[in-house]
């Protein structure tokens, strides 16, 4: 009986390490990280826009900015704010960046549950919302 449970042991053992890669920082699904350097990003912080509001997120430090929207509902006005914080608070620079050519956006829906980035595409569902400025721009 012993030897059984040592043998399904070993296999468990064997199937695992076959089929789970190590994981490396940037592939660990625990660790939130930066879609653009895969590095891990500090816990979103409150930011104020120049305009008494505040919105959440932070700054990579591949100078990739990103805003957590809690509910999913408010896309709209976290893509302007990204932009904005992007531009150190420069609204008509901001205005002025044109989609893929002075900036690449990533949008990564967020599982709570289990502090991850997930796959899910569901509709209103808690967002980070990723903006890079390019070199020639910044």
């Amino acid at each position: 009986m012993e030897a059984d449970g040592q043998i399904a042991e070993k296999l468990l053992y064997c199937f695992v390490k076959v089929s789970i890669p190590m994981l490396n920082r940037s592939d660990n699904p625990d660790i939130l990280a930066c879609p653009f350097c895969k590095s891990q990003i500090d816990k979103p912080r409150e930011i104020e826009n120049g305009f008494g509001d505040t919105f959440t997120g932070g700054k990579c430090a591949c100078g990739a900015i990103y805003i957590f929207d809690r509910s999913g509902h408010n896309l709209g006005e976290a893509y302007v704010d990204g932009l904005a914080y992007a531009c150190d608070g420069d609204w008509d620079k901001a205005w002025g960046l044109i989609p893929d050519e002075d900036y690449e956006v990533r949008e990564l829906s967020y599982d709570s549950m289990r502090n991850r980035f997930s796959r899910s595409q569901r509709k209103l569902t808690a967002t980070f919302l990723f903006v890079l400025i390019k070199n020639a721009v910044a």
